[in-house]
């Protein structure tokens, strides 16, 4: 059971990190109402993270800036 649980969270950090590539999302937190309510809480605990945050606003901002 334990291995589906990571497997759901890694799925929903691609799911973000997919909809920051994507270009339809301009922040974070677009991102995070755009996830499924039960990915939301699997991301939110990743962007807990040094660094993560930053990293998908980086790739958030240049997807959007780039769909221009």
């Amino acid at each position: 059971m334990h291995y589906a649980v990571a497997m759901t969270a890694v799925s929903a950090i691609d799911r973000a990190f997919d909809l920051a590539n994507s270009g339809r999302c301009r922040s974070v937190s677009e991102i995070i109402r755009h996830l499924r309510s039960d990915d939301r809480a699997a991301v939110e605990a990743h962007l807990a993270q040094p660094g993560a945050r930053r990293e998908l606003i980086q790739i958030c901002s240049a997807a959007w800036l780039a769909a221009d």
